[in-house]
């Protein structure tokens, strides 16, 4: 196949070899896309659904030796005519764009993420209107932009009852069933087996550490508090993690590998699940901190690993409770807070008094789906 020259500032050369398509984009780079991948990702209403975005084609059942016999740009496309016969394909210029670095598969967000203490956090709390974020899809961007910038972001006037609270909660998604049902409320009565359900200090944790798929965010709002104590605690553990892998790598490392099981046992349930406290994808990069020191289950390893595995959360754990490292508040009737569970870890100090608390959990993928819509 001839050389096709680019005849637009943001198209690419191309040219092609037995095995793929080869694009010279306008900045240099270089782009191999192999045949059978064109074919298989094309546009064209025989390849994918015009409705649903869903492939129609039986991959599988493509030649091993297909090969393009000729590929032109047209407009905004490339069209490619097939050695089988079959029709032309269709691949518009912006997807190739899209996929012209190769890399591995991901599911992350792309967001902004700024790292903070206690210090550093103060100086900007991150705050959206209650009725900014009811009203116009663009604040609830806003809304989780910031929490995934920051981990954490309070809807201010937000009206001090549970159903303005789930209506709140409802513009990103929909609210998760747990054992605690969807949207709850607790106060200091144990009505469940939990010590949220107490006035007790509740040093930073992560909520459903017990759970294969721990909830994605958590909605809190103070509804009543008649009493003095109870500031809640945040706590940016990526934050913690990033100092650690640079200051204490074998720390680091240990919590990395290590699964540690978290359970909850009580109102008829026996729930277990284990994964390392600092949860890695499959590039490396770290997703999902899973640390609850009250739900932690008991495991035991080889001697010298369970020892180290202790030195290791004794150093986070420590970390994780220095109040240079902690964002303390009142929360007032008003204040929703809104937080990343995959990344800081909330707490509470003991109290005094009534202290009514409603909430809820949406799960990670309808947070990413509503956040991919909206940012």
């Amino acid at each position: 196949m001839a050389v096709t020259r680019a005849r637009g500032t943001s198209l690419p050369t191309i040219s092609s070899t037995d095995v793929s398509l080869v694009a010279t984009w306008p900045d240099g780079t270089v782009t191999r896309y192999p045949w059978i991948w064109l074919r298989d990702h094309a546009h064209d209403e025989a390849t994918m659904h015009p409705v649903t975005q869903q492939r129609q084609l039986f991959t599988a059942a493509l030649p091993a030796d297909l090969v393009g016999t000729s590929a032109e740009l047209r407009d905004d496309a490339l069209v490619i005519t097939w050695s089988d016969g079959g029709d032309d394909s269709v691949l518009p210029i912006r997807f190739l764009l899209q996929h012209r670095r190769p890399h591995p598969a991901t599911a992350r967000v792309d967001a902004a993420v700024t790292l903070w203490d206690a210090a550093t956090i103060s100086a900007a709390v991150p705050t959206v209107a209650y009725d900014a974020v009811m009203d116009d899809d663009d604040a609830v961007g806003e809304w989780l932009r910031k929490t995934f910038e920051f981990g954490f972001c309070i809807a201010t006037g937000t009206p001090p009852d549970a159903i303005a609270t789930e209506a709140l909660l409802r513009r990103i998604g929909y609210v998760r069933e747990t054992i605690f049902g969807g949207m709850w409320e607790f106060t200091a009565d144990l009505t469940k087996a939990d010590t949220a359900y107490t006035n007790l200090e509740l040093r930073p944790h992560t909520d459903g550490t017990y759970s294969h798929d721990a909830p994605g965010v958590q909605l809190l709002h103070c509804l009543q508090f008649e009493g003095s104590g109870g500031e809640s605690t945040m706590v940016d553990a990526f934050a913690i993690a990033h100092r650690m892998r640079l200051d204490h790598p074998h720390h680091y490392e240990i919590l990395s590998t290590i699964a540690v099981p978290g359970q909850y046992i009580g109102d008829g349930a026996h729930l277990v699940a284990a994964r390392p406290v600092l949860r890695h994808d499959h590039t490396g990069q770290l997703v999902q901190v899973s640390f609850n020191n009250y739900d932690r289950a008991p495991f035991l390893l080889d001697e010298e690993e369970m020892v180290e595995f202790y030195a290791a959360l004794r150093a986070f754990d420590t970390a994780v409770n220095d109040p240079s490292n902690q964002w303390r508040h009142v929360l007032a009737p008003g204040e929703a807070m809104l937080f990343d569970n995959w990344r800081v870890l909330h707490g509470r100090c003991a109290y005094t008094g009534v202290r009514r608390v409603c909430g809820g959990y949406v799960n990670r993928e309808d947070v990413e789906s509503r956040a991919r819509q909206l940012l």
